[in-house]
């Protein structure tokens, strides 16, 4: 497996010589770019978007990051960011989980949630691992990072978004609980699941926290094509307006089975 990430990375790193310093390479920006379509379809009632609340960069002092942290809240979209140098860096010691950072604005993603103590957590999804809850909000400190926020977070469904997390989280098992496919573009899993059975076993860190929110009620414009030949990228998701849609009036594992 370690030979298909380096056969990737070699790939990638061969399509353009020059990176914009903290913006993605050139010639991959337009990826980065997320659609209208769903945002442009909804009454300007159900229009939702992300607001920047805050970000650190690990080089500035503990305690702003502590302050920061410490103001985080359910529903908050953390977009993880790294030095083009320090990725390069990284990439020559074979660690090959960080290409992300040297490709895009952003090189992972996370959202914040609740678990069942109501201890706020960080939900997302890594290679090997798939979605998982593994991760508190200190570890934080230790990465550069920003803070989105969506303007109307009242109005996304928090019981379906608890139910997603669980439920992603059963599904996926091991190595497989990452889609793999889908960190190249070729397909995802659905992103656009209306009930239980249609959640998927693995996702990338940006299509777990976009899928989560559509579950939740919110239509994110970085779907753009369904999971096909789309690679979601973080900076996509936290560009992203969207929209809020009905819920289906069974949800929550069809009450319980009954």
């Amino acid at each position: 497996m370690k030979s298909l990430f380096l056969l990737a990375a070699l790939a990638m790193l061969a399509a353009n010589a020059r990176a914009a310093e903290n913006q993605g390479w050139y010639i991959l920006r337009w990826m980065e770019k997320p659609g209208s379509a769903a945002s442009d379809a909804a009454a300007p009632r159900d229009h939702a978007r992300f607001v920047q609340a805050g970000g650190y960069d690990e080089r500035e002092p503990i305690e702003k990051a502590r302050k920061l942290i410490s103001r985080l809240r359910e529903g908050d979209v953390i977009a993880y960011r790294m030095d083009k140098w320090k990725a390069r860096k990284e990439l020559l010691k074979g660690k090959f989980n960080v290409i992300g950072y040297r490709l895009y604005k952003y090189g992972h993603l996370a959202i914040v949630v609740n678990d069942s103590h109501d201890r706020p957590r960080l939900f997302s999804s890594q290679s090997f691992k798939g979605p998982n809850l593994d991760e508190g909000l200190d570890t934080l400190a230790a990465h550069s990072f920003d803070v989105y926020r969506i303007d109307k977070w009242e109005r996304v469904n928090k019981p379906r978004l608890q139910e997603f997390v669980r439920l992603s989280r059963e599904k996926a098992g091991a190595w497989y609980g990452y889609d793999f496919s889908g960190m190249f573009g070729l397909w995802n899993s659905n992103l656009s699941p209306r009930k239980p059975t249609d959640i998927g076993h693995d996702y990338i860190c940006s299509t777990v926290v976009l899928t989560a929110l559509y579950y939740a009620g919110l239509e994110l414009d970085a779907n753009r094509r369904g999971g096909l030949l789309d690679l979601v990228t973080p900076a996509q998701v936290v560009d992203s307006k969207g929209r809020f849609i009905p819920l289906p009036e069974m949800s929550l594992e069809t009450v319980a089975q009954k």
